[in-house]
């Protein structure tokens, strides 16, 4: 993570905070929106090699944010994933929502100040009801990577697995592991 996390400090010391620039009349509050985070955090993270992507996708019956800060020429890179939570689903709910956890998980994981704090979440929280699909707690953050086909150790874990010199349990005191993951391993 050494070339990823030099482009992150690198990038952290030169992007200035960025101004809310929208209002939310419902709420009487401002906030900045995704697409003014996007273009004013573009030219820092081209400068230090970095690139962002933010698919979304669900995990055990609920909607996530995944935010990806990939560094470009070493291949290193950090994930978070965001809940999507709503209130009436609907087409135009889900997309307020994913706008909102792309929002704040973007700004979380690059670390971007904004200006005082973003008040606007009161509409992804107020009132909200119990929604009709299975939730699943993110896990809190910590350092342990993710286990996929991307990290640079795969090979080795799938040979130590077949070879008996480690199993599932240890590696899930190394690494972060996804269900679908596990499977494969253990298939």
């Amino acid at each position: 993570m050494k070339n990823l996390l030099k482009a992150l400090a690198q990038f952290q010391s030169e992007c200035p905070a960025i101004k809310k620039n929208s209002d939310n009349p419902f709420f009487k509050s401002k906030y900045a929106a995704l697409d003014a985070i996007q273009h004013h955090i573009q030219p820092y993270l081209t400068k230090y090699g970095l690139t962002v992507i933010q698919p979304n996708h669900w995990t055990d019956g609920q909607l996530f944010v995944k935010t990806i800060v990939h560094h470009v020429d070493s291949g290193e890179y950090i994930e978070s994933a965001f809940p999507v939570v709503t209130q009436k689903h609907t087409a135009q709910d889900y997309g307020s929502a994913v706008t909102y956890a792309k929002r704040y998980s973007l700004t979380g994981a690059l670390n971007i100040i904004v200006e005082d704090e973003d008040d606007d979440g009161n509409t992804a929280t107020q009132g909200a009801t119990q929604v009709s699909f299975k939730q699943t707690p993110v896990p809190a953050s910590d350092d342990k990577p993710w286990l996929n086909k991307q990290n640079q150790h795969w090979p080795v874990i799938v040979e130590a697995l077949k070879e008996g010199k480690t199993d599932i349990k240890r590696l899930r005191d190394k690494y972060k592991i996804s269900k679908a993951t596990e499977a494969e391993l253990t298939a």
